[in-house]
């Protein structure tokens, strides 16, 4: 864990929940709140990023926008080397963990164009690591994305702009290419940041500015502000909430979405007929304790009719920027 000053605390949680994305200079908005000059605070962001405490400042692109399908796909192996080996330069693998569930101990994030690439992709790699057994759980709606850290109360906290939509326009039919999202998911540590941005991809700084909040409002991207490595900052433990409904599986997850301190909802279908938790919340926070409160909680706010905190044991693609 790395030791955050005060001014480093203050700068995190004002990047992470207030980030004034729609300013020409976000950064000038911030540090002008924090008390500091913009040099300060920039200082200490870069130092933050420096020590993988930052990932980055800008925006989570939602894949759907790209026309790409996402999917957990769980394995059934007692060694997850293999597995580390087989993804690591695997970009569309965005996340790899080592979890405590009894049948499954290796999940990963996959994206592809598509579900048949997705089912191709588990069952090559089910094969290709000598896996047991193994299980497709398809994205079917992503109701909220935003993993912010609430470092003052040790648990995660979505941000304001945490809702993900369905159905978002591609970036060609509003005149933005792949580039430029990319960009825009990793915005410079520098005084105007669009403007450094906009020259890249040769376009006026001011229709740039203009263009993000279209951007936020149309789905495209999503979750503004300062992306933190958890577990450089403290947060050890990473609970995967899977709920069984009571009633219909999208109202569990409109009433997990609701959850402050959810960082993701999904809705999932399985290849697995026997599994029985459609819907997926994840927790974070400083203490174990703190997760399985927090996860009873949410269980009972959604009237689950019964859940299980499914805990990280070891992520096998550390420092990934997401």
């Amino acid at each position: 864990m790395a030791a955050l000053s005060d001014l480093e605390v203050r700068a995190l949680m004002e990047l992470q929940y207030n980030f004034a994305f729609w300013l020409p200079d976000p950064y000038a908005e911030a540090s002008a709140r924090l008390g500091v000059s913009e040099d300060e605070l920039l200082k200490a962001l870069s130092g933050l990023r420096e020590r993988g405490v930052l990932k980055r400042v800008g925006f989570y692109v939602n894949y759907r926008s790209q026309g790409a399908e996402a999917a957990l796909v769980a394995l059934s192996v007692d060694d997850p080397g293999p597995v580390a080996e087989a993804v690591a330069n695997d970009d569309l693998v965005t996340h790899a963990y080592v979890r405590d569930d009894p049948d499954y101990s290796v999940w990963l994030v996959v994206k592809r164009g598509s579900m048949d690439e997705i089912k191709r992709f588990a069952e090559e790699i089910s094969r290709r690591v000598g896996a047991r057994d193994y299980m497709v759980l398809s994205s079917i709606r992503t109701y909220k994305l935003s993993v912010k850290f609430d470092l003052e109360r040790g648990i995660s906290r979505s941000g304001p702009y945490a809702a993900i939509r369905p159905d978002p326009p591609r970036p060609e039919s509003l005149g933005v290419t792949a580039g430029l999202l990319r960009s825009l998911s990793r915005l410079p540590l520098s005084p105007m940041p669009y403007r450094e941005v906009a020259a890249k991809h040769g376009l006026p700084e001011d229709a740039l500015v203009s263009l993000v909040p279209r951007l936020v409002e149309a789905g495209v991207l999503a979750d503004p502000g300062a992306a933190i490595d958890g577990e450089s900052a403290g947060f050890r433990f990473n609970g995967m909430v899977v709920m069984e409904p009571s009633g219909s599986p999208e109202e569990l997850c409109r009433a997990a979405a609701g959850f402050p301190y959810s960082t993701h909802v999904v809705l999932r279908g399985s290849s697995r007929p026997s599994w029985r938790y459609p819907c997926y919340a994840m927790i974070h926070a400083v203490r174990r304790e703190t997760v399985e409160e927090a996860a009873e909680e949410l269980s009972k706010l959604a009237r689950a009719r019964s859940y299980r905190v499914i805990f990280s044991l070891g992520n096998l693609k550390p420092g990934v920027t997401r």
